[in-house]
């Protein structure tokens, strides 16, 4: 079973070079079409033809375009284009009609539905460094660390990161209530007294304290 996968590997990569060199000289890198196509017919790296006997012969890259007619230079790029497509609709991608050979995560052309589950992070994963700085997290990485956890993380090594101590998705959930003139300088910290009626902002210059304006 191992020998016919990487009999078929072998064979997969084979083509890929014709189609490669295909590709190539139909477009404006004719001189690298040249260079490849002289070095797959040197290393023997082209479809083999076999004969009745069973045994393999080399090719060359003009008779394989002879035996292949049907194949167009931009044979390549048309299954490229295919590919994103016939994926989708088995596992859909992070943003739906964007394809691209180059993307990560739900976006890759690799994806799986294992490689798609979110990874969850505990709070101790935040507290650990690498090369002295706190962990990036993975491209499936699901929902944001929570304040506690990153703030406990940060206690414990005295570093964090931005995104992890404010998440994007916090701004998501925020909107305007009322815009009061109070300051007219940078507010820098604001708070709660313990009634919960009244909020108290505090700028360089002076403090005020208005009544609260949501519930």
């Amino acid at each position: 079973m191992a020998s016919d996968s990487s009999r078929h590997v072998a064979d997969l990569r084979s083509e890929l070079y014709f189609l490669i060199a295909r590709f190539l000289g139909d477009g404006p890198c004719q001189e690298a079409a040249k260079v490849l196509v002289r070095e797959v017919e040197e290393k023997e790296l082209l479809p083999k033809r076999i004969d009745w006997t069973g045994k393999e012969h080399p090719r060359t890259y003009e008779n394989l375009v002879k035996c292949y007619r049907h194949i167009a230079p931009d044979h390549l790029l048309r299954v490229c284009q295919r590919i994103g497509p016939l994926l989708e609709e088995q596992i859909p991608s992070s943003v739906p009609g964007v394809n691209t050979l180059l993307g990560a995560g739900r976006q890759s052309l690799l994806r799986t539905n294992k490689s798609c589950k979110h990874v969850v992070w505990k709070g101790s994963a935040l507290a650990a460094l690498h090369c002295g700085r706190p962990p990036e997290p993975p491209i499936n990485y699901g929902s944001p660390p929570n304040i506690v956890c990153t703030l406990a993380a940060r206690r414990l090594n005295g570093f964090y990161r931005l995104e992890q101590l404010v998440p994007t998705a916090v701004y998501q959930h925020m909107k305007m209530h009322k815009r009061i003139l109070g300051h007219l300088s940078s507010v820098y910290c604001v708070t709660f007294d313990r009634t919960g009626r009244r909020i108290f902002t505090v700028s360089v210059k002076c403090t005020h304290s208005f009544e609260r304006m949501y519930l």
